[in-house]
């Protein structure tokens, strides 16, 4: 089932830890359970560029620079970003980065995009769920800093970047929630489909707006081939990933 991944290496930087999931594939730490990813564009290294998966915060944009050449890297070889959902701890410095002097390209779900760009409130984002989900959405979430220049990213498409990286949508926890597989690698980044804090589950109900698709969405990616499950919250999994991430998408479904 897919490729072997190396056994992973933990840096220990100044104030984040890093650690590379498979060749040209690094997970960032950016806070406690709050992740981010950089794939190499040519599957190695910065030569090509770099494309970085998810932002976190805007205050943590520094902080992403900093780790990004921590681990060797040039940070201003990020040419693209790619968003999996619009939630600020995923988005909120996208348009920090798109207005930086290197002036990556900023992608995101179709169905998100419109909230990125400030057309749409997250409120009037929270269209499938129940009603405390509409009320934390219209109440207590904030939306992203609007990033104008945001581009949609579409399910089936296929980048370069890390061997190969396929983007398949996953609604659920938003509308045009994403995931990234890189067959290659054996590596999934399943954005916020699935939390790995306590125990590797989906995603609470209460924090999906498109919950009629969510578990939908779970089985997909359980049926994908990878080695290494890399949710945005929660460490990696790095033993028996598919089959647990198949038995969460059973629980879900029964």
């Amino acid at each position: 089932m897919g490729v072997n991944p190396p056994s992973l290496r933990h840096d220990l930087c100044v104030d984040n830890r890093t650690e590379q999931l498979a060749d040209g594939v690094w997970r960032i730490e950016l806070a406690f359970w709050v992740s981010a990813f950089v794939l190499a564009n040519n599957g190695h290294d910065d030569t090509d560029g770099l494309t970085l998966v998810d932002t976190g915060t805007k205050g943590m944009a520094p902080r992403l620079v900093r780790s990004i050449r921590l681990a060797g890297l040039n940070p201003s070889a990020v040419g693209d970003v790619l968003l999996t959902h619009w939630h600020t701890d995923h988005a909120g410095g996208a348009e920090r980065f798109a207005a930086s002097s290197s002036g990556p390209r900023v992608w995101i779900g179709t169905e998100d995009l419109p909230v990125l760009t400030g057309e749409l409130t997250p409120g009037d984002a929270a269209v499938d769920c129940g009603r405390l989900t509409r009320l934390l959405h219209r109440y207590a979430y904030a939306a992203p800093s609007p990033c104008a220049s945001a581009q949609p990213l579409l399910d089936g498409m296929e980048l370069a970047a890390a061997g190969g990286t396929v983007v398949t949508h996953t609604p659920g926890h938003t509308a045009g929630h994403l995931a990234l597989h890189l067959p290659s690698r054996g590596v999934l980044i399943a954005g916020d489909a699935v939390m790995n804090l306590w125990r590797l589950a989906a995603s609470p109900r209460a924090l999906c707006s498109a919950r009629s698709q969510a578990a939908a969405s779970i089985q997909l990616l359980s049926e994908l081939s990878f080695d290494v499950l890399a949710p945005m919250h929660g460490p990696p999994i790095t033993k028996q990933a598919q089959p647990r991430l198949a038995a969460v998408a059973a629980r879900f479904n029964s």
